[in-house]
């Protein structure tokens, strides 16, 4: 067996393994020990001669297998023996504090199985045992025979018998809730997903839980400590909403890519090599278009303040021609309610600084306010965003140069709220932007910075970048996920903006606003 795919398995899937192995067993001790098995296995497998086409999804196999083995040992070892419990020699027909607590943990028992019974299930033994229906009342309502009724009785009896014999392990998100963050690029559904979603810890660790990892119902309620009436519904929404797919009868995996720690320390890594370059070529380039676009744009700006626009607004025209060029599909997913997006999750990480940022619009696709969002210095939102019909109004005001006078009650209501919140000034009627406003015909003829030979470098070491992040992400991403790999690699170019912003900040190109509230840096409009 050649000596580097040893090493893998040690550099790059030991620790992975070890907490799959601690997920399952809930124990240290045995989580080493599993572990431990799962590689020589695999490394025993490879001595013999297997040469796995896709490793990362046979080796995931091994590990499952190997667990299921262990599973299988430790009940048979472990089987919990229930006795009558005698009646004899206890004062007053009282059980004994022995007893007591041995019916306390049988009860117990039979609690978390209930807990596990699926809802098909979990009806007919609710309503003959705790409800006290008739079985031919159960069976009229739910539109089954009687003897599906009984059956179905019998294997709940048997199954939940099986159960508690079983040692079951609660898993460590039961009590150890992990978190994850998200980016999602395109419209969202009428209904508010995917976001509605995906905002409180029990979904995002069901997410975390089923990544690469298919589980069914009884798998998850385990693993999060939740009873199956509360799993089921979680599990349906997150199914419904496209972000968990059933890849076998019952079993679900979280069905968009999840970047680990790992993965994001290797790319912030390298992000910060490419900025060296990739920054400074950047506001050279700037430089040298800047007085052709102040004409083309009629702006009217101080450097500082412009450059916080048109630094990311470059990086972002950069970005879309390296995913041009690398086929990187330009729209996004169909989803339910109108939707169509594409999602990333990325465990928590702790970057050395903040390399987070967005790029929001509102509006409509004549007229369209578009809001860079930068996470520094308290300038996430600064002035605000605008509404869809704040921007309408605002965009009539400017194209048609109307002054307050000219506006209904309804118009100068928004007008004089837009004012308050220092997104225009208002002297002598006329109102005054204080963000920058491009025609869309002008704004289209940008493409002639692609003829600066700085633009040509700017490509090429973001082409490097992209090729590198694809590299990362791909090492461990699920086959089944492989398409988003191309998506995923293309959101990460966009750190660029924050790193260039960085840089620039650093160097004295770019200054911060004195009051981040009532700021309007980094936002312009779009006229038709």
């Amino acid at each position: 067996m050649p000596d580097t795919i040893a090493k893998t398995i040690q550099r790059e899937y030991l620790e992975k393994l070890y907490y799959f192995a601690l997920k399952k067993t809930g124990s240290k001790h045995d989580a080493e020990d599993l572990a431990q098995d799962i590689a020589s296995q695999a490394l025993l497998s490879l001595a013999k001669g297997s040469r796995p086409d896709d490793f990362s999804r046979w080796l995931w196999t091994i590990a499952r297998n190997r667990y299921a083995r262990w599973a299988k040992e430790k009940k048979r070892r472990s089987g919990i023996v229930f006795s009558e419990v005698p009646h004899d020699n206890m004062p007053d027909g009282q059980a004994t504090a022995e007893n007591q607590l041995l019916l306390r943990e049988n009860l117990a028992l039979l609690r978390r199985e209930l807990s596990l019974l699926a809802s098909g299930y979990r009806e007919i033994v609710v309503a003959y045992y705790f409800e006290g229906e008739r079985l031919a009342d159960i069976a009229k309502r739910l539109g089954l025979p009687e003897g599906t009724v009984k059956r179905k009785l019998h294997e709940c009896r048997k199954n939940m018998r099986e159960g508690i014999e079983m040692a079951r392990e609660i898993g460590l998100r039961s009590f150890k809730a992990e978190d994850v963050h998200f980016s999602k690029s395109g419209p969202d559904g009428k209904d508010g997903t995917p976001w509605r979603l995906i905002q409180r810890l029990i979904p995002k660790n069901i997410l975390l839980a089923a990544y690469r990892n298919p589980l069914n119902m009884e798998e998850l309620s385990l693993e999060l400590g939740i009873s199956m009436p509360y799993m089921e519904e979680e599990v349906n929404l997150l199914k419904n909403g496209t972000l968990l797919k059933e890849v076998a009868k019952g079993r679900f995996e979280t069905d968009f890519i999840i970047v680990d720690r790992d993965m994001q320390r290797d790319i912030f890594i390298s992000a910060e090599e490419v900025a060296e370059k990739f920054a400074p070529l950047l506001i050279e380039m700037l430089d040298a278009a800047l007085p052709e676009l102040e004409r083309a744009f009629e702006l009217r700006w101080e450097r500082s303040f412009i450059l916080w626009t048109l630094i990311p607004m470059a990086v972002d025209f950069v970005a879309r021609e390296v995913l041009r060029r690398n086929r990187v599909p330009d729209g996004y997913t169909m989803r339910p309610h109108d939707g169509h997006w594409d999602m990333v999750g990325y465990e928590m990480y702790t970057y050395p600084y903040s390399v987070k940022s967005g790029h929001n619009g509102a509006g409509s696709k004549q007229n369209t306010m578009w809001f860079y969002k930068i996470d520094m210095q308290d300038m996430w939102n600064r002035a605000g965003e605008l509404s869809s019909h704040e921007v309408g109004v605002l965009a009539s005001v400017i194209r048609d140069k109307r002054m307050l006078s000219d506006l209904g009650s309804a118009e100068q209501d928004v007008m004089q709220e837009l004012g308050a919140r220092c997104f225009v000034n208002l002297q002598d009627e006329v109102f005054t932007p204080n963000f920058p406003v491009f025609k869309k015909d002008i704004f289209a003829q940008v493409s002639h910075l692609a003829n600066l030979p700085q633009y040509m470098h700017l490509q090429a070491e973001m082409d490097a970048f992209y090729k590198t992040i694809y590299a990362v992400v791909g090492r461990d991403v699920p086959a089944r996920l492989t398409e988003q790999l191309k998506f995923v690699s293309g959101e990460f170019l966009y750190t660029m903006r924050m790193m260039s912003l960085q840089y620039a900040l650093e160097k004295g190109y770019i200054k911060l606003p004195k009051e981040p509230i009532k700021s309007t840096i980094a936002m312009y409009m779009i006229l038709s």
